[in-house]
């Protein structure tokens, strides 16, 4: 029914308008709504978010520091564990962080007392008396070595590979982002006391890693070996994590936090490049317990080191182990494997290389073991040092004689069959 009063159009114009006017309204609020959270849902660096629905979030804005901190390379973070200047933007900020300074500051004092006190002379002593076994030496193995790195290079610097084995866990070099203000000073300040003990006595004290290397400090010997391959002119270019199969074979993958704990035998394999030579040199740990009790046919490991034959052995501050029942499956290796063995005397006794196979020489002078090792008196090594004409000096001081001076060192020398030798 159509309306003939007047008032009845100009209510419907008014209503019609009105309504007109709601619409533009709601419109206008839901274009500004949409603007609103398209705009929150824009990242810190300018990317957007915003999913079309139905599709998963395949990138994610990640906080600044964390995406330029991808950039940093383990050379770097080596570097700056070693208290060198990496030239890294990205690590600026530490490296001008006074604790770090501080650090540096050590690192430059102590290295250079250090490389003048003892590496120079090491260096020195090597390239004369150890040139026929440095030149035959391929692959060093340094049992109880631990995070010694520096010792191994100092005395073998030319071997392409190098083996070192100690309880301690290999751990993880710090990135940018673990450190906070509150712990780059610890962190620093655990390096330099573990540093300060080795530089004075030329060995580490187990009580002082077992304490400072543990994964709320330093964590772990990687950042040492580290910062010994840095301040030796080294660039680092890869490392891997190394564990090992049944059959005794490395597995070698991906050197990041593991999703569970795996157990001994296990490390890793650094690749560096010497800089003034050139020549690549691959660096292993591998924490292992070496006592029969987890060393022998059968373990993992045992399996591996079986493989190799005509290595060279360094052997220092090991705690006389191998002078031990318990260390015999070991012992019998290293004699049945080693084309030369550079060691103290608290490595293996001397009573076997008194056997008629072995080529000795005796540096230094004897001394009896320091009063933390009982009963591994030697009476042969130490008659052996009475002939004077046949022990050469030894122009340095390391190990357990570091304050009495009686330091030793023999180089054994496994003889060929008589009708080998004269070819």
């Amino acid at each position: 029914m159509i309306s003939n009063h007047p008032n009845d159009h100009q209510m419907d114009k008014n209503v019609i308008m009105s309504r007109m006017m709601r619409k533009t309204f709601l419109c206008l609020l839901s274009c500004l709504l949409m603007t609103t959270v398209h705009l929150s849902l824009v990242a810190a660096d300018g990317r957007s978010n915003f999913q079309t629905p139905g599709l998963l979030l395949t990138e994610v804005a990640r906080p600044q520091e964390l995406t330029t901190a991808s950039e940093v390379s383990t050379d770097e973070l080596a570097r700056l564990v070693s208290g060198l200047p990496t030239g890294n933007p990205v690590l600026k900020s530490i490296e001008e962080d006074p604790a770090w300074v501080k650090y540096q500051a050590f690192l430059d004092s102590a290295w250079k007392k250090f490389k003048t006190r003892l590496l120079d002379s090491v260096e020195a002593w090597s390239k004369s008396e150890l040139a026929g076994a440095r030149e035959k030496t391929d692959f060093l193995f340094y049992p109880f070595g631990g995070p010694d790195l520096i010792t191994a290079l100092a005395f073998f610097p030319e071997a392409s590979s190098y083996l070192l084995v100690g309880l301690e866990p290999g751990g993880y070099l710090a990135r940018p982002e673990d450190f906070k203000k509150k712990t780059l000073d610890s962190y620093l300040s655990g390096l330099q006391s573990v540093l300060s003990g080795f530089f004075k006595k030329g060995y580490f004290i187990t009580m002082e890693m077992n304490e400072e290397l543990n994964p709320g400090k330093i964590n772990g010997v990687l950042p040492l070996l580290c910062l010994f391959l840095e301040r030796t002119n080294h660039t680092i270019s890869e490392i891997k994590r190394v564990e090992f199969d049944e059959q005794g074979q490395p597995v070698e993958s991906e050197y990041t936090v593991p999703g569970q704990r795996i157990k001994r035998p296990l490390g890793f394999k650094l690749t560096c490049l010497e800089n003034s030579s050139g020549k690549s040199q691959t660096i292993y740990y591998i924490s292992c317990d070496l006592s029969d009790e987890r060393f022998g046919p059968g373990a993992k490991f045992y399996f591996y080191l079986n493989r190799f034959d005509h290595w060279s052995c360094l052997i220092k501050s090991a705690s006389y182990l191998l002078h031990f029942k318990n260390f015999s499956h070991l012992r019998q290796m290293l004699l049945e494997k080693s084309q030369h063995i550079l060691q103290d005397d608290t490595g293996l006794p001397f009573k076997y290389f008194q056997t008629g196979g072995w080529e000795v020489k005796l540096f230094g002078q004897y001394g009896p073991p320091v009063k933390d090792f009982k009963n591994v008196e030697q009476d042969g090594l130490k008659a052996a040092y009475q002939d004077k004409k046949a022990i050469k000096p030894l122009p340095f001081h390391f190990g357990y004689h570091w304050q009495s001076h009686l330091d030793n060192l023999i180089l054994a020398e496994k003889l060929l069959p008589a009708e080998k030798k004269e070819d």
